[in-house]
């Protein structure tokens, strides 16, 4: 089969139209937070963005690449990860709680006080719950028994992971790259 060209896409910065900002606001009232959304924590942001994008599937909305993005400066937020590596930095401190709650979970105690063998233990633990309780994930573990902090820490750390991938998507689509999330490998 012949090479076929690559189409190059222009490079075109688009608005959400007002009810995304609507339903990020609608999101952040009916989780019973206060004030501005341009205020809101990272946590409570990402939150909210996890609301949006089941409020717009359900309507039958097509996420545009970059929408997080959009949405935040549409907002008024100012994101402290947009500098380069806060977004990493901010998965791996998601993943350090994790751990912290981990270890009380298996009755050690706090992070700072283990053995190097009981915080191998409590690293191993925490990526094994990270990995399988992932939406991605090719079977997804029964998460159902996680306690309510668990579930809130793997929700906000799984939010951050698909901003850090929306962003590569995002990247990708402004370097003119065409493809499909069903391709990749």
């Amino acid at each position: 089969m012949p090479d076929q060209p690559i189409a190059s896409v222009p490079i075109e910065k688009h608005d959400l139209g007002p009810e995304w900002e609507e339903a990020a606001r609608l999101a952040a009232h009916n989780l019973g937070l206060t004030g501005e959304i341009s205020e809101l924590s990272p946590e409570h942001w990402q939150v909210v963005l996890a609301s949006v994008e089941a409020r717009m599937g359900l309507r039958g909305v097509a996420l545009p690449p970059g929408w997080r993005r959009t949405l935040a400066r549409q907002a008024g937020r100012l994101e402290p990860e947009d500098r380069p590596g806060a977004r990493v930095a901010a998965l791996r401190a998601k993943r350090e709680e994790i751990a912290a709650q981990v270890a009380l979970e298996l009755g050690l105690g706090e992070l700072g006080g283990l053995s190097p063998a009981d915080r191998d233990l409590v690293d191993r633990q925490a990526d094994e719950t990270i990995a399988g309780c992932a939406t991605p994930a090719t079977e997804p573990a029964d998460c159902s028994d996680a306690d309510r902090t668990m579930r809130r820490l793997l929700s906000e750390h799984r939010a951050l992971a698909e901003l850090k991938a929306d962003e590569a998507d995002t990247r990708l689509a402004e370097e003119g790259e065409v493809f499909a999330p069903e391709n990749d490998a």
